[in-house]
């Protein structure tokens, strides 16, 4: 257990869910318990989570945990970075409560644990591209739910598949806990933060402009009068076809809140896409009533 002041609030870390549940324990039933579960790197996506946990709850927490559940292969797992000391910090910054950051061991018994099978949101997309993917996050998000017990849960809606499995698991095991979809978070040239930006060369980096750039151009088109779904994402694929080195592995509209496909769009809908630059996989998203 480790303690960092910022200003009236004292930051702590915990490696131990023992002493974990032990804090929490503590705090008063009637408090309320606002949770980010991250697998660190943070970046201003998770800070904006973070600031508005703080600004709805009692008392929030964040945890660290690079899930080797969800990763389609052990590469991936190996390379995936590791900057505790500095989210730690930022987390301290922000004036968040306690920082979660448990061993495999303490999250699950057996190093094989019994996977939770996710709901039909996860079965398209991203469950196609990185097969087991979502039972590995359901998995470790149902654990994560029951040692820290939060009145509220913040997820960012650039991972929009998650949040809709997330959601519907936590319909069923975890119907106390209020899912709190958060905006994407954007760099100055509309790319969505995420922990993969960082790996991204110069070239790359520029390549990944166009992947907001096509989602706005879509957008645009709907609002000029287009509901046909297949014309509209017509629109964005002509924008990704301008640079060879990005590779298109989906692109779609979605129901609000669903992965259902539509055929005429409409506002609460969402366009979805992932590509892979340089060998570096993107997700991104917008939704037609508020891009």
């Amino acid at each position: 257990m480790y303690e960092m002041g910022r200003g009236q609030t004292m930051t702590t870390l915990f490696t131990d869910i023992q002493q974990f549940t032990t804090w929490r324990n503590e705090i008063p039933k009637h408090d309320t318990v606002g949770f980010v579960p991250t697998m660190g790197a943070l970046h201003g996506g998770h800070i904006s989570l973070m600031q508005r946990a703080r600004s709805e709850c009692d008392h929030v927490v964040v945890s660290i945990y690079v899930n080797a559940l969800q990763f389609n292969s052990l590469n991936d797992f190996s390379k995936y970075p590791r900057t505790e000391s500095v989210d730690f910090e930022l987390c301290a910054q922000v004036g968040v409560d306690s920082v979660l950051v448990p061993l495999q061991s303490d999250m699950f018994i057996s190093d094989s644990p019994n996977l939770l099978s996710p709901s039909k949101e996860a079965e398209a997309f991203e469950g196609t591209d990185r097969p087991g993917h979502f039972s590995g996050v359901v998995t470790v998000v149902d654990r994560l739910f029951a040692v820290v017990q939060p009145t509220a849960a913040y997820f960012g809606l650039k991972d929009y598949q998650q949040v809709a499995v997330i959601r519907n698991m936590a319909t069923t095991l975890h119907p106390r806990i209020d899912i709190r979809p958060c905006d994407t978070m954007r760099e100055t040239d509309g790319l969505a933060m995420s922990s993969r930006n960082r790996f991204l060369t110069e070239t790359a980096r520029a390549s990944a402009g166009l992947i907001p750039l096509a989602l706005s151009t879509a957008i645009a088109h709907w609002r000029n009068g287009c509901r046909d779904a297949s014309e509209v994402t017509a629109i964005a694929r002509s924008i990704f076809d301008r640079d060879a080195s990005i590779e298109l592995q989906y692109l779609s509209i979605v129901k609000d809140g669903t992965m259902d496909q539509v055929e005429a769009v409409s506002e609460r809908d969402s366009i979805i896409a992932a590509v892979v630059i340089d060998g570096i996989r993107l997700i991104d998203n917008m939704q037609f009533s508020n891009a």
